[in-house]
């Protein structure tokens, strides 16, 4: 595949990001922000920011998914900016790391960043106020990658000591760490539907169940690092880059299956890469500035030549290079002019036109795909004259003996006339049986199938169990499947009747059903519905998946109508898929709102307001970690308000103040990283604070105290 455009920025690509509206911003190592026009590849903005040099080897960059922010880690410096690229401006700078920060990520709504760094700290950061409002579990070695869950409630951490740490954010009270790699961490991405993409320093990939921090599959590995990866708009495919290798591996994520390890191969080595949903484009970029921009379905136009031109060999070799064509109408019509011409040629072997239909068939026989069925084809309708001369001699049990041998001689209409010929008779006999001295006329009926393998068992069952057919009939029409199924297990020759396929068809029909009314939360019909599924042995386990879901649901909404927060995020917890239910989406809502408007209070220090805000959610026990952190945040900035008056020459004068907060913040959340910083900053100001004898508290004590509204007040 070639590129349909390459741009050059002169310097190693950090980060590409689609932005919308046909835009593409990317950021180089050296801080060039540029936005770029799709439509025309021509630059439309752009800026310089005046920073040391970036590593597009580590994840230190990113752009927010609307372009509305660029964050960026200063090396040597322990701190991250944050841009507006609109305004063209710095608008926060973020601190708290004491060492590097190696990875940033924005999550989906634009509202968070969270970074982690050489001190095996992982914090999250308010995009309203600029200010540290949660910590992350720590590592003991550096983190190297961080990320977002697409609805928020999520973030990962990955580090150097090869672990990956997942941790519900929404509460925060839920935590797995797992050391699953064989390399340090080096990508993290989620996915829909509670998956999530880690990959490392030696090449390997997992797919986790995130929500049960359970390993779902390990991918095939790549050949080094794992840079970047990405995916394109429904998930069914996953593109990945590693270090020293100048391709790109394209696996599928419907069977976690490597299809191809250069999909794609390029003349640089790749840094980053970034798929456009909107225009179904895949963009490289490369460490020595290059952006190639491919279109993944450029190739459809060379398709459909080839098939104008009758050039299957090479339409069916381009499909297999670039498996996205599989996904056009052009792929279509080439799978169309297949059966087609399969169809052609076996109308011109029923006419004698052997060599005809040779030469139609002629050019599959080069493809892999097709070349068995091809030549499978030619075998059966070798025999084509025998079988037409016994069906139409009326000699079946030749006739169907030549079939078992010869599949494709089941397309002919000679087939179809003999199976026809077989119902008209057999419904006939059905018919006739129960008159009194029968049994002769149906014998005569039937003689002709007689000898036919598949059909003596019908035949037997007729004159031995007259009832059955009947029988069978009325237990379908009247819709009682387990005794219907029960005669299909003592007779299993029954399987082939009409009226078992209109059972399955039956079946098949209420199993789709069901699955619409679960879209439309109709739970009780669908409850319905799995009672009469229960009776088809074969659909066990849809039916269990049906209704389990449909039960839960129903509870869940129970649940939801008790307005009990507890019971409702016990239930979340207990069962992850529930997140993504509109209803819980809605309270899950409110809940962001209330918080993000206690970010506000907690960047000001106002406890008071942060505690009238959330309230609501103060009993509710999945909410406690999450309602301390931001409490705690509040009360860090009024410290860190003390060690600022201190800096200005006040230092006595707030000295009592400092050592009671320090305290009274110990005895409320523990000795935390957070208050050691601000210990070691207050020395050097020469405040000092005897924190030997303090009784700790924690996560899970705070709320037991009156919190004071100041932290230097008395706690009791």
């Amino acid at each position: 595949m070639q590129p349909i455009k390459i741009l050059n920025v002169r310097a190693g690509v950090s980060k590409i990001k689609y932005i919308g509206n046909d835009l593409l911003c990317v950021v180089d190592e050296k801080n060039a922000v540029r936005i770029y026009d799709l439509n025309e590849f021509k630059l439309a903005d752009g800026f310089k920011i005046k920073l040391p040099h970036n590593n597009p080897q580590e994840n230190s960059v990113d752009i927010s998914k609307n372009g509305k922010y660029i964050a960026i880690a200063i090396r040597n410096k322990h701190k991250t900016t944050i841009w507006s690229v609109k305004q063209k401006k710095l608008i926060f700078t973020l601190g708290w790391h004491k060492g590097d920060v190696l990875a940033v990520n924005f999550d989906e709504e634009e509202r968070y960043l969270m970074t982690g760094g050489e001190d095996g700290r992982a914090y999250i950061w308010s995009m309203v106020t600029g200010k540290m409002i949660a910590s992350l579990p720590p590592h003991a070695d550096y983190i190297t990658a961080v990320g977002f869950s697409k609805n928020g409630l999520w973030g990962a951490t990955g580090s150097y000591d090869k672990s990956v740490t997942i941790t519900n954010i929404s509460s925060m009270d839920i935590s797995y760490r797992k050391k699953a790699h064989r390399g340090a961490i080096t990508v993290l991405e989620f996915l829909n539907k509670q998956r999530m993409i880690s990959g490392d320093k030696t090449g390997e990939l997992i797919v986790w169940n995130y929500a049960k921090g359970k390993i779902e599959k390990r991918l095939i590995p790549m050949v080094d690092r794992i840079l970047d990866v990405t995916f394109n708009s429904d998930e069914s495919f996953m593109f990945a880059v590693c270090d020293t290798n100048k391709k790109v591996s394209l696996y599928s994520m419907e069977d976690y299956e490597l299809i191809s390890d250069e999909f794609i191969k390029i003349l640089e080595l790749p840094s980053a890469i970034e798929y456009v949903d909107d225009k179904d484009y895949l963009i490289i970029g490369t460490f020595d500035g290059g952006i190639y921009i491919f279109d993944m379905f450029e190739d459809e136009r060379k398709l459909a030549e080839l098939i104008e031109k009758n050039e299957f060999e090479e339409a069916y070799e381009l499909a297999t290079k670039n498996p996205f064509l599989k996904r056009t109408k052009t792929y279509e019509n080439l799978e169309d002019q297949w059966n087609k011409r399969l169809i052609l040629a076996q109308k011109q072997f029923e006419k004698g036109e052997t060599e005809i239909a040779k030469q139609i068939l002629a050019p599959f026989l080069k493809i892999p795909s097709k070349r068995s069925l091809v030549q499978s084809l030619f075998n059966d309708f070798s025999e084509f004259e025998k079988f037409k001369t016994a069906v139409v001699k009326g000699k079946y049990p030749v006739a169907y003996s030549l079939v078992a041998k010869y599949p494709f001689l089941k397309n002919t209409v000679y087939y179809q006339k003999m199976e026809e010929h077989w119902k008209k008779v057999f419904n006939k006999a059905k018919e006739i049986i129960f008159k009194k001295g029968s049994e002769d006329e149906v014998k005569e009926l039937l003689k002709p199938f007689r000898g036919v393998t598949e059909k003596t068992p019908f035949i037997q069952t007729l004159f031995n169990e007259k009832q059955l057919y009947q029988l069978l009939n009325q237990k379908l029409l009247r819709k009682e499947f387990s005794d219907f199924f029960a005669l299909i297990n003592r007779f299993p020759f029954l399987s082939d009747s009409d009226e078992y396929k209109k059972a399955i068809s039956y079946a098949e029909k209420l199993i789709k059903k069901a699955q619409q009314l679960l879209k439309i939360g109709e739970y009780k019909k669908v409850l319905n519905i799995t009672e009469i599924l229960e009776q088809f042995p074969m659909f066990q386990e849809e039916t269990k998946e049906l209704k389990e879901k449909a039960l839960l649901l129903l509870e869940f909404h129970r649940v939801l109508a008790s307005h009990d927060f507890n019971k409702i995020e016990k239930f979340v917890k207990n069962h992850p898929f529930l997140e993504d239910v509109e209803d819980y989406k809605k309270i899950e809502r409110e809940w962001k709102e209330r918080y993000q408007q206690s970010e506000i209070y907690a960047a000001k220090g106002e406890v008071a307001k942060i505690l009238e805000e959330l309230k609501d959610y103060m009993q509710v026990k999945e909410k406690r970690n999450k309602i301390a952190q931001i409490v705690k945040s509040a009360y860090l900035q009024q410290i860190i308000s003390l060690l600022s008056k201190a800096l200005k020459g006040q230092a006595q004068a707030v000295a009592q103040y400092f050592d009671k907060a320090v305290k009274n913040y110990i005895k409320l959340f523990g000795f935390d990283m957070e208050i050691s910083d601000l210990i070691e900053k207050a020395k050097k100001l020469k405040l000092e604070v005897d924190v030997g004898n303090i009784p700790e508290g924690g996560m899970d004590k705070w709320f037991n105290y009156k919190l004071p509204d100041k932290i230097w007040e008395d706690v009791s």
